[in-house]
């Protein structure tokens, strides 16, 4: 049976937002192709009409990890009164909500180190959906250059994506706020004020 090109479009874009929340809440060596085509109701053979490879799948899924997360830091920053939009991304970034809700939050987060594991050519696909994702946020952080806005970008984000990391792995719901509490006003304090 063939199917049109808006049934094939719509599928692929159903495993795509399926696998970019599931990669994210349960990796993707864990979360295989099969899982992911289940999720989204088609066959693991159809897999191949919308994905050259598993590899292709991964790349994909998360550059729209980083687009949603990018989206919805975009919108934090815009909708913060003048002069409290990077305040405002730190207190979204390092919440409760947040750390609660992997399949919806920052992919350097919840697949770092598996990131980090795939192949040279893997990550270099991936590097221009952390460099659009960085753009995105870039004018928030602080720097008189754009050499010092892309150093505090880089220390304030990896940093605070070392801490979610660490919250996520704290079972105590209320030692896992306070680290995150701690965290923010640290950070607030290093990045916004003074």
């Amino acid at each position: 049976m063939r199917y049109s090109p808006e049934h094939k479009a719509k599928n692929h874009e159903n495993i795509l937002a399926m696998a970019a929340r599931s990669f994210r809440e349960h990796g993707a060596d864990i979360n295989g192709i099969g899982t992911v085509m289940k999720k989204v109701g088609l066959t693991k053979g159809g897999f191949y009409r919308h994905f050259e490879s598993k590899d292709d799948l991964f790349v994909e899924a998360v550059a729209r990890a980083f687009d949603e997360m990018g989206r919805g830091m975009l919108e934090i920053a815009n909708s913060a009164p003048d002069g409290q939009a990077l305040r405002a991304i730190i207190e979204r970034y390092l919440s409760a909500r947040h750390a609660n809700s992997p399949g919806a939050g920052c992919v350097i987060a919840a697949l770092g180190p598996e990131l980090a594991r795939k192949p040279l050519s893997v990550r270099k696909r991936i590097e221009a959906s952390q460099d659009a994702y960085r753009e995105q946020l870039l004018p928030f952080v602080p720097g008189q250059t754009r050499e010092e806005k892309l150093a505090n970008f880089l220390v304030l984000f990896s940093s605070m994506a070392g801490v979610l990391t660490r919250a996520r792995m704290i079972t105590a719901s209320h030692t896992r706020e306070w680290m995150l509490s701690e965290a923010r006003k640290f950070f607030i304090k290093s990045f916004t004020e003074g």
